[in-house]
């Protein structure tokens, strides 16, 4: 059956299951990011996920507020950083809206994209080749038709996980993905500086899984990332899937004598499940030479997110 049909037969299963976000939201200018000391920060991006992109107008527009908040700012912004699930169905009309509105914004450089359950379960070939094609013209690098890849941005290693076959919800992870993601670290670390990866899955048994989501883990592979990801000092996960919003499980520590950490990003399309719940909500990272910090904020509206769990900072080591 095609995507079409499916969407067409079960289009009201599909419509009870998803509801509609996409209202007309106001960006405020009134409480632009501020930087710690912008003087000195020597790499800065804006962490989401979960966009979720239909294709209609207003689900364009609301992601435009993410360059909008950052323009507003005045901070200089060198990354965008997006942990998958970037179309709702999987459907070229969601991925050509969201390339569109990446195309037309001038304030953020460089963007990473990994994909998410919702872009390879059904179409897996086809999307992940859309997703793939358009990380090596961003970039301006060779993916070599892998779903995994990584890149230094102002002498800082990023590092791309993604799933290398079609996965209902989780993740397939190859040996060869998990050795070029220790070639990457060691690589990437050798000087000190921390390093940045991304998957769509987050860890069996962190950020409050499997209670809080039962199909939110990485999969089989899970424990075999993560025990690589633990040899290495100051290496910091991103992910999204959960659609945990900012509460007690958004963060968790891999390993806290290497300084290896975890932050699950909320849902920036849909509404998330615990604590500050609102849609439109990511993270914007500023790495000094001595630290990291990790700042919530609702790129949605132009306004911070204030609770106990909004603001993270790490000493590195």
């Amino acid at each position: 059956m095609g995507l079409d049909l499916f969407i067409k037969k079960y289009k009201y299963q599909l419509q009870a299951a998803m509801p509609n976000y996409d209202v007309a939201w106001e960006h405020s200018k009134d409480d632009p990011i501020v930087f710690e000391d912008g003087e000195n920060v020597r790499l800065s991006f804006v962490s989401i996920a979960d966009t979720h992109i239909a294709p209609n107008e207003l689900s364009f527009k609301n992601l435009e507020n993410i360059f909008s908040d950052c323009e507003n700012s005045k901070e200089n912004f060198d990354a965008l950083l997006m942990a998958g699930d970037i179309a709702e169905y999987g459907r070229k009309k969601e991925y050509e809206g969201f390339f569109s509105v990446y195309d037309k914004q001038k304030v953020i450089p460089n963007v990473f994209l990994t994909m998410g359950n919702h872009d390879v379960r059904f179409l897996y070939k086809r999307n992940q080749k859309i997703i793939m094609d358009k990380v090596n013209e961003y970039l301006n690098i060779d993916t070599n038709g892998k779903s995994f890849y990584s890149k230094d941005v102002k002498g800082y290693t990023f590092i791309v996980l993604g799933t290398e076959k079609r996965v209902l919800e989780k993740a397939h992870i190859t040996q060869e993905q998990i050795d070029f993601l220790d070639r990457e670290l060691k690589r990437g670390t050798e000087n000190k500086k921390p390093v940045f990866v991304m998957c769509h899955q987050a860890f069996a048994e962190t950020h409050g899984l499997p209670e809080v989501w039962k199909t939110g883990d990485m999969g089989e592979q899970s424990d075999l990332v993560r025990a690589v990801m633990e040899k290495y000092e100051n290496v910091f996960f991103i992910n999204g899937h959960l659609h945990g919003g900012v509460f007690e499980k958004t963060l968790h520590i891999l390993n806290e004598e290497k300084n290896c950490i975890s932050l699950s990003i909320p849902s920036y399309r849909k509404q998330n499940n615990f604590g500050h719940q609102d849609c439109g909500v990511g993270y914007y990272c500023e790495v000094y030479d001595d630290k990291v910090v990790f700042t919530a904020r609702n790129f949605l509206t132009g306004k911070s997110v204030e609770n106990e769990f909004s603001k993270f900072t790490f000493k590195l080591i």
